[in-house]
């Protein structure tokens, strides 16, 4: 079933998009893929916080009103405007990262004010400390004309145009990863997650109170989907507590900005790493676990993961690809008796007869660790039309253990339910 994409909205936002892209491949000096991507990010995310903090501003100023008081006052503006509070993530920014001075700067300076824009707030933010490349803008050296072009369709994004948009720059991120990505693979690569599969998933775990975990966290999109969930509930995303990690670096510093702007606390770790050779949350359980990891990923084993711990009591996950890797990965931090995750594998996963994967899949029904396994429609995703399935991993079942001679199945295969989806998305 195609996905569909008939909102105005979301077909204002491609228009901007795919212009800012067309300005980056006529300019001179736009770079790689991976810096025109990292550079329009960068832009939106100043975009971003720059209308954030524009909207505390002005909520903050009629609040003073309110209270009977003169926003104009000079007293007024030095105790409330020159050192702004928010409680809900908002930065008080410096004057040169605040967007209308960067829509103001003239064109020939701009590459050197927004460096200092960058700058000013990693300065100020220890959440955002290590998320900006120095010189991002004036070692690129973009053209006065096409950065003053691109600075102009940005400004176009906003909240308050696009507020249907369950994450707006995961959204952006989503385009430029299907738009910029010549060279990547159907089967392996950054997916972002669309938010009506996050919404399934939450729906079946409740990831709605406790520790939530996800080993390829991208740009944080679920992260960002689940707090939206837990909101919409009435919950409290103080009481989620986040952990994650990324390998890609510039995916790294988009995940750290993307939950920052939501006001949202986590642990992702100093730095990006791989979660196979350097899993930073080693030792750790958790109550819920979420991912959409790289689909088949090839070139993900080393010599030294052959005896791992995370393979105790099942055996090393096939060399070929990583999805069963995956799953013992993420089964190896669930909270022994309570933990649940909801993660997405490629249809393959389910008739993998690798040996390894065979002895897995075989091990992992007799210790009765598979709840539930969901054949998801295809085209769910902007960016791949390939089939996926949804698994859930339960640590706290409420059944005998079973074996697979008790089971009628075919047991070459071990499909073990299988609830056929026809229709996801309405």
């Amino acid at each position: 079933m195609a996905k569909k994409t008939s909102s105005k909205n979301v077909v204002g936002l491609e228009s901007i998009l795919f212009r800012c892209r067309d300005i980056l491949r006529k300019a001179v000096n736009a770079g790689s893929f991976f810096e025109k991507r990292d550079m329009m990010l960068t832009l939106i995310f100043l975009r971003f916080m720059g209308e954030k903090y524009e909207d505390g501003i002005e909520k903050l100023r009629q609040k003073i009103i309110a209270e009977g008081l003169d926003p104009e006052d000079e007293n007024i503006k030095t105790a409330f405007f020159d050192d702004a509070s928010f409680g809900n993530g908002t930065y008080n920014l410096p004057t040169e990262a605040q967007w209308n001075t960067i829509i103001n700067t003239p064109a020939p300076k701009l590459n050197v004010a927004l460096d200092t824009a960058l700058k000013k707030i990693a300065e100020n933010s220890k959440d955002l400390k290590g998320c900006f490349v120095e010189g991002t803008f004036t070692t690129r050296n973009l053209g006065a004309n096409d950065m003053k072009s691109l600075i102009d369709e940005i400004s176009k994004i906003s909240h308050k145009t696009f507020g249907e948009e369950k994450d707006l720059i995961g959204r952006v991120y989503e385009y430029f990863l299907k738009e910029f990505a010549v060279n990547s693979t159907k089967e392996e690569g950054e997916f972002y997650t669309p938010h009506d599969i996050v919404s399934l998933i939450a729906s079946m775990i409740e990831p709605y109170e406790g520790t939530l975990y996800d080993p390829a966290c991208g740009s944080g999109g679920m992260f960002i989907q689940s707090a939206d969930l837990v909101k919409a509930r009435q919950g409290d995303i103080n009481k989620i507590n986040i952990y994650g990690q990324e390998k890609d670096q510039a995916t790294y510093r988009l995940a750290k900005m993307n939950l920052v702007l939501r006001g949202i606390s986590n642990h992702l770790g100093d730095t990006n790493d791989s979660t196979f050779l350097n899993d930073l949350h080693k030792g750790l359980y958790f109550d819920y676990i979420m991912a959409n990891p790289p689909f088949n990923l090839k070139n993900w084993y080393d010599d030294n993961l052959k005896n791992d711990s995370r393979w105790v009591g099942y055996t090393t996950p096939p060399e070929s690809n990583a999805n069963y890797a995956w799953i013992l990965h993420i089964l190896s931090h669930l909270k022994p008796n309570s933990g649940v995750a909801g993660f997405l594998l490629a249809n393959g996963a389910l008739n993998d007869n690798d040996g390894s994967a065979f002895t897995i899949r075989k091990n992992l029904i007799e210790n009765d660790k598979v709840e539930a396994i969901v054949v998801l429609p295809r085209e769910l995703f902007f960016t791949t039309d390939i089939s996926v399935t949804l698994w859930i991993l339960n640590q706290n079942k409420k059944v005998e253990n079973i074996t697979l001679e008790s089971l009628e199945i075919d047991k070459m295969k071990y499909f073990l339910w299988i609830y056929e989806l026809g229709e996801i998305i309405q």
